[in-house]
C-alpha cells in the first residue's frame, strides 16, 4: 500500500508514538474524492508499522463511525477509537472492544451529572424549542441533543448555553458544526487522548493531534500533545487556537491538509 512518493518522509515520523485524528472534516470529507486520501492512508499505515499507535477521536457513535470508516479506509484500522467524546474502544482481532474501566467511569460520572442538572437542561431544551426551528432530542448519550437548522442558529444557541453554564463548571455544551450535546466538562477528546497516553506511557512530545472544530479544541492543547494540526477547512476558532500554541495550519482541507502537515513535520518545516 506504500506510495514511493511518500517513503522519504515517513521515517522521521517514527518519533511520534501516538497519532490522534478527528474524523469528519479532518480525516474524512463528504465533499472530496476519495473521502480519505490514499496518500494519508499510506502514511498512517507506515507510521503504524514503525510502532505509532493511531487513534480516531470523534463525536460520532461507534456504529456510525465504523460504517463510514470501513468503506473508505482501504483496510487500515486505528488501534483505538474514541467516540461521542467520552468512550474508548481498542482493536483486538479486527474487532473493537470497550475499554471497560474507562467507559464505566465515564458512564457513572455522566449519570450523576445529568441527574444533578435535569432542571437546567430542561430549561435549555424548552428555550431552544421556543426560539428556533431546530431538532432537540434525547439519546443514550445526553438528555438534550441538538441539530440546528444552520450554523448561525447554532452560534446563537451556543452563546446562550455558555452563559447559562457560566456558574456550572462541571457541565459542558459540546459542539461540532450544527450538532451539540451536554457532557461532563472533565471528559472530552483531550482526556481520551490522555487515557491512551497513560496506558502506553507516552509523553506529550510524542503525540500528534489533528482536528478542525469546537469539540477538537480540548485535544488540540499543549497539555495533551506537543504537535498540533488544523486542516485548511478548520473553523476560525480552531485555527486561532492552534496558531497560538505553535501548531501547524494546512493550506489544504481535511485529509489532504493532514497529509500536507505530516510531510512538513517530517521535513522540519514547523
Amino acid at each position: 500500500m506504500q506510495h514511493d512518493a511518500d517513503t522519504n518522509y515517513i521515517m522521521s515520523l517514527k518519533n511520534i508514538r501516538l497519532l490522534c485524528t478527528d474524523f469528519d472534516g479532518t480525516l474524512y470529507s463528504e465533499t472530496m474524492s476519495p473521502r480519505i486520501p490514499s496518500g494519508l492512508i499510506d502514511c498512517i499505515g507506515s507510521m503504524q508499522q514503525n510502532g505509532t499507535l493511531w487513534m480516531i477521536n470523534t463525536g460520532r457513535d461507534r456504529e456510525f463511525l465504523l460504517e463510514s470508516l470501513l468503506e473508505h479506509n482501504e483496510g487500515l484500522l486505528p488501534d483505538y477509537i474514541g467516540v461521542v467524546e467520552r468512550e474508548v474502544y481498542t482493536l483486538q482481532s479486527n474487532t473493537y472492544h470497550p475499554v471497560h474501566d474507562w467507559n464505566s467511569h465515564s458512564k457513572s460520572i455522566h449519570t450523576a451529572l445529568f441527574k444533578k442538572y435535569s432542571s437546567l437542561m430542561l430549561e435549555v431544551s424548552e428555550w431552544i424549542n421556543g426560539e428556533f426551528d431546530a431538532h432537540v432530542y434525547e439519546d443514550k448519550h445526553s438528555p438534550v441533543c441538538l441539530i440546528a437548522r444552520c450554523n448561525e442558529d447554532a452560534d446563537l444557541i451556543h452563546r446562550f448555553v455558555d452563559e447559562k453554564l457560566r456558574a456550572h463548571t462541571d457541565l459542558a455544551w459540546v459542539r461540532n458544526d450544527i450538532y451539540a450535546r451536554f457532557s461532563h466538562a472533565s471528559i472530552h477528546k483531550g482526556t481520551l487522548v490522555g487515557e491512551i497516553a497513560k496506558r502506553h506511557q507516552i509523553s506529550r512530545d510524542q503525540i500528534l493531534v489533528a482536528g478542525d472544530h469546537f469539540n477538537d479544541i480540548p485535544m488540540l492543547h499543549p497539555n495533551v500533545a506537543q504537535h498540533l494540526i488544523a486542516p485548511g477547512n478548520s473553523i476560525p476558532a480552531v485555527m486561532e487556537h492552534v496558531m497560538r500554541h505553535d501548531g501547524k495550519i494546512a493550506s489544504q482541507p481535511a485529509g489532504d491538509g493532514v497529509l500536507e502537515c505530516l510531510r512538513q513535520f517530517d521535513e522540519g518545516a514547523w
